[in-house]
């Protein structure tokens, strides 16, 4: 095209978009033409989308003609300009999102156009627009989807039979997505979802994350499918089932302890409360925010009285900026109006109106159901509370949120339709050099290959896995403990940063874990340049990574700032509507008339049976004490329970008397409920404009959020937490990362790491342990332990693995001398071998042994303090003995010159922590775990801030926060001892097999023998370990001390006062025994 027709042509485009020329039936091929010559396509589209009219021209220009030609050629050449990749990317397809959905809403293009296809009357370009529109329209969340979810099943087999392999591609594409979305099934004779109470639907996604008032006073059972059935469900469904299932499960496992924490509320169960409890509550306002820092909507509720936190407070905003955990930002809360559970709405701490007197809430609530029936319930309200439930929804939403929101399941072959016949695939894109050179030996010297600072030679198992990481579409690597996976993780990183374009999704569970994995990608040669890490608590190491030190050189152009200002404008515009409303709604009274003009629509029998009878001479009639009969007469008549007055025997009375035959208890009732149907029209058209609100917000940050995109963007590596992972899923999926690395997959449940998986991921890569343990959940009854079959808290990795999926074993460990790795070979491990820097460490000073149990039969005291691990039991366990030989323990072995950060006190039980701790911060105040202090401050036995205070390095943690890290020596109080020989949880050989896996050099133990092998359910593997330690001669009645100096001076200590008359100072006195 000459220059001279493309600069005709973009003079057109700018004299429409600039509202200078309006698009006629005559220029509109023009003005298609005049877009496609643009060759910015992105700023093309930004301007058009920051045009006044730009969308509306469009819209309006694929409306006028609507015949096979225009399909065919104009419109074909359009749509083909917009597939072009860098739209899809730009803000996340953002900008090709709103030019698509203003074309086909309403309907008439695509309608047109969906016809011609199946007519027949489409060329192969247009066909092939027809098939990339339509799987854009399939990908959109519902209900916006659901009718194009059903068109694209009427053309489905059309578009498969196609002869060209592009339109049968998106054909596939379609389909998967149709499967994908499709309800799950449930098995015959069983009853489905759908109808338990107003937020049970056969559809998840259509269920709101948060519970309603009416779902919480359901006694019904949830619908839950047990895994044996999803995974025996048809092909086809069985993407949609597991979805669905997972969905379903981990709500759930939120509402469990959701409902937990509203029953010690409402005392109906034992238990700390942890938030605050606000009555005499007034509706106030709404609240949207300051004006240069918009929120989502949200009702402003004014403290009757002042808060008693904020009431000593000399400075109340600066106290409130010290405290905030006090009415936590986006924490839930429970909304109560009349005695009557109405909405959980989250906090939104605006500490502006909090420090006013009295204080001012602002809580947002979601769903149109709640805030309806909130709004109704606050208009009349005459008691209303607020009691914060301090639960960890802000880990579950996300994850919720994502999994309603997947339409498509990269890798859904290998995950869900494997079997043992099937060979595993391969990618496409791998390092085939160093893939090649490891087959031909696994030994070779990595370091020249790699660009390492250090000599890297690996083991046949460690080569082997390298191998699998690199060239599998999902690979499966075990280490047990001690194993090297983070050393094996960061080598395929490596690897495939130095030799592949590709970017890298790096996901764990836990904060400490990923920046672990993170300083091990920098400590092997990956530069700062090439990773970025999202969320919160970072190390100093880490801290260069996170987002908020990233330099950015994205710049906003024109059309950008131009759409930013208009959804400005808009918001502006939506708030001022809704607050007009909402002030309508707050002041009105419904009249008669307005119940009137409503019975007259919606129930005609009743407005005819109050139509006043018009006089036949015209004259004024009246009542009684001479009042003028006006047109509410016989309604106001009706209304207070009396008789149609003067006109009891008037036709048209008597034609309606079943209505004048009512008590006046059913008048009311019916007064009633016209009265909340007028005021719920005011309800809902509050709804609808705050529902706009939100949307535009929404649309607001996604554009803001651009810069972010565009440094995930340039980075190779991501790294984030699998929450964080659900959180900032659009940003991530924008920057479509190629491969998922999941460190420590075993501990992480499956839904988060499917939520992980983004449209354009090819590749899997999961490294953990299964014989460690699984995943947390909150409910007992859902886990492979209860063995109900639900497996919630069994992973991915699991899942695979005990289905026969391949997987590469690490078989060396570093971490254990060999004494203590015995015990976990003999138990779990038999392949495993030690590595020769774990031979010939020095024994512990000071003691006759490296391992020791202690054997004792001092019975355990109870605890009021529940423990959410220990699955069926009320309370968690604590035994004083035991607490007070560990803190002697600990004392001698600091008198034989060990640290206190060589040393780890594990226990299995809250309680034991708590007991510990308390008698541990007379000496020497412990360093808690950042898991264990979550749960110390969630029970509420560690106030917040002092959890957050710097302690003393000695470190205490439950067994299952321990998981992952190592110490040189561990001191293990097992707590259980009693008659019943109940154990506990300590039946879990994954929890066995992570307490004796903790340390490097020694390990003690202080326990009741007796409990633990004659235990009903878990004897059998403590027998089989207490068969071990008798063989190794590691158990004894008591601490078995002896004196470095004297070597042929030992004593056994069995009580804590044992300590003080035998080695007051670590050494020998006389008189001294010796022991054989």
């Amino acid at each position: 095209m000459d220059a001279s027709r493309t600069a005709r042509l973009t003079k057109l485009l700018d004299t429409v978009l600039y509202g200078k020329q309006s698009v006629t039936p005559q220029n509109a091929t023009l003005f298609l033409e005049a877009i496609v010559v643009q060759q910015d396509r992105t700023s093309c589209l930004s301007k058009i989308i920051a045009s006044k009219c730009g969308l509306d021209s469009l819209q309006s220009t694929l409306r006028f003609t609507l015949t096979p030609d225009f399909f065919n050629g104009p419109c074909a050449q359009f749509l083909i300009y917009l597939q072009s990749p860098e739209l899809k990317e730009v803000a996340g397809g953002l900008f090709l999102g709103e030019v698509l959905t203003k074309i086909i809403d309403p309907p008439i293009f695509w309608d047109s156009f969906r016809r011609a296809f199946t007519t027949g009357q489409l060329g192969r370009e247009a066909q092939l627009s027809f098939g990339w529109l339509l799987y854009f329209l399939v990908l959109l969340p519902a209900p916006k989807s659901d009718i194009f979810r059903t068109q694209a099943a009427e053309v489905l087999d059309t578009i498969h039979t196609s002869s060209d392999a592009a339109l049968r591609t998106f054909g596939q594409k379609i389909k998967h997505v149709l499967e994908t979305c499709s309800p799950g099934t449930v098995l015959k004779g069983e009853p489905g979802p759908g109808g338990r109470h107003d937020n049970d639907f056969i559809d998840f996604r259509q269920i709101a994350i948060l519970p309603t008032a009416d779902e919480i006073r359901s006694s019904e059972p949830p619908f839950l499918r047990r895994s044996s059935v999803v995974a025996l469900d048809p092909e086809p469904s069985r993407l949609a089932t597991h979805l669905d299932n997972q969905f379903r499960l981990l709500r759930e496992d939120m509402l469990y302890e959701m409902r937990e924490e509203l029953q010690i509320t409402f005392k109906k169960k034992k238990g700390y409360h942890r938030g605050l409890a606000i009555s005499g509550l007034v509706l106030k306002d709404l609240h949207y925010g300051p004006d240069n820092r918009r929120t989502k909507w949200g009702i402003t509720l004014q403290c009757r009285d002042d808060l008693p936190q904020l009431k000593d407070a000399k400075d109340r905003k600066k106290f409130l900026t010290d405290h905030r955990n006090f009415l936590r930002h986006q924490s839930l809360a429970c909304l109560i109006i009349d005695d009557e559970i109405v909405a959980f709405p989250n906090i939104n701490r605006d500490e502006d109106l909090l420090a006013k007197r009295p204080p001012n809430l602002v809580v947002q609530i979601e769903g149109e159901m709640t805030v309806t029936r909130t709004l109704l319930k606050l208009k009349t309200a005459a008691d209303v509370k607020l009691i914060q439930i301090d639960t960890a929804v802000f880990s579950y939403e996300p994850v919720l949120k994502a999994l309603q929101q997947t339409n498509t399941m990269p890798l859904a072959p290998e995950l869900l339709l494997w079997k043992p016949e099937t060979s595993i695939s391969e990618v496409h894109s791998q390092p085939r050099n160093l893939v090649q050179t490891l087959r031909q030996d696994p030994r070779h010297d990595l370091q020249g290959l790699l660009g390492t600072a250090k000599s890297i030679k690996l083991d046949e198992s460690q080569a082997a896995s390298l191998i699998s990481g690199l060239t599998q579409k999902v690979s499966l690597i075990q280490g047990p403990p001690g194993t090297g996976k983070s050393f094996i993780g960061s080598l395929i990183a490596k690897a495939l940063h130095d030799f592949t374009s590709q970017t890298i999704l790096v996901v764990c569970y836990t904060n400490h874990a990923l920046d672990d994995i993170l300083t091990s990608l920098l400590d092997i040669g990956i530069p700062e340049a090439s990773m970025v890490r999202l969320g919160g608590k970072s190390t100093p190491r880490t801290e260069p990574l996170t987002m908020q030190r990233q330099k950015s050189t994205f710049r906003r152009d024109k059309g950008g700032w131009a759409i930013i200002d208009g959804l400005k404008v808009s918001s502006g515009v939506f708030s001022q509507d809704l607050q007009k409303r909402f002030g309508t709604f707050v002041k009105s009274n419904v009249s008669l008339k307005d119940i009137k003009e409503l019975l007259e629509f919606e129930a005609p029998s009743f407005y005819a049976a109050f139509q006043v009878p018009e006089s036949a001479d015209g004259s004024t009639r009246v009542g009684k004490k001479g009042k003028v009969i006006d047109e509410f007469y016989l309604l106001r008549e009706w209304a207070a329970g009396r008789k149609a007055g003067i006109f009891a025997n008037h036709p048209s009375i008597k034609q309606a008397s079943q209505i004048w035959a009512m008590s006046l208890q059913s008048r009311k009732e019916l007064i009633a409920k016209w009265t909340e149907t007028l005021y719920k029209e005011q309800v809902d058209g509050i709804y609808n404009i705050a529902d706009a609100y939100n949307r535009c917000h929404d649309n607001l940050n996604r554009h803001w959020a651009e810069k972010d995109t565009e440094i995930l963007r340039a980075k190779r590596i991501i790294g984030c937490t699998t929450t964080a992972a659900a959180k900032y899923s659009e940003n991530i999926q924008a920057a479509s990362p190629d491969i998922l690395l999941v460190e420590e997959a075993g501990e992480i449940l499956e839904s988060h790491v499917l939520t992980a998986l983004g449209s354009k991921t090819s590749q899997l890569i999961l490294i953990g342990d299964h014989k460690q343990l699984r995943p947390k959940v909150n409910n007992y009854e859902l886990t492979v332990e209860k063995d109900e079959g639900y497996d919630l808290n069994m992973s991915i990795f699991e899942r695979l693995i005990l289905k026969g999926y391949p997987h590469a074993k690490l078989t060396e460990q570093h971490r254990m001398r060999p004494e203590i790795s015995a015990l976990i070979r003999a138990l779990t491990y038999p392949e495993l071998v030690d590595a020769p820097k774990t031979q010939n460490r020095p024994d512990l000073r000071g003691t006759q042994d490296n391992i020791i149990f202690i054997n004792h039969n001092e019975p355990e005291d109870s605890s009021e303090l529940s423990d959410r691990k220990d699955g069926g039991s009320t309370s968690s366990k604590q035994n004083s003995y035991e607490v007070a030989m560990v803190l002697k323990i600990l004392k001698y072995l600091g008198q034989q010159g060990y640290r206190t950060d060589n040393i780890v006190i594990l226990t299995p039980y809250l309680g034991q922590l708590q007991k510990l701790q308390q008698a541990l911060k007379k000496d020497n105040d412990p360093v808690l775990n950042d898991l264990d202090s979550f749960d110390l401050v969630r029970a509420g036995l560690v106030p917040a801030a002092t959890a957050k205070m710097k302690k003393q390095p000695i470190r205490l943690a439950t067994i299952d926060n321990y998981q992952g890290e190592e110490s040189d020596i561990v001191i293990a109080s097992l707590t259980r001892s009693n008659a019943q020989n109940d154990i506990g949880f300590m039946f879990s050989p994954e929890r066995l097999n992570v307490l004796l896996s903790r340390a490097r050099n020694a390990l003690i133990m202080i326990g009741n023998s007796k409990t633990f092998m004659n235990s009903r359910k878990g004897g059998e593997l403590w027998r089989l370990l207490f068969g071990l330690l008798k063989d190794g001669k590691h158990i004894y009645e008591g601490m078995p001390v002896r004196c470095e100096r004297h070597q042929d001076r030992a004593a056994l200590l069995r009580k804590p006062e044992d300590f003080d008359e035998n080695c007051p100072d670590g050494g020998c006195v006389e008189p001294w025994y010796v022991t054989k």
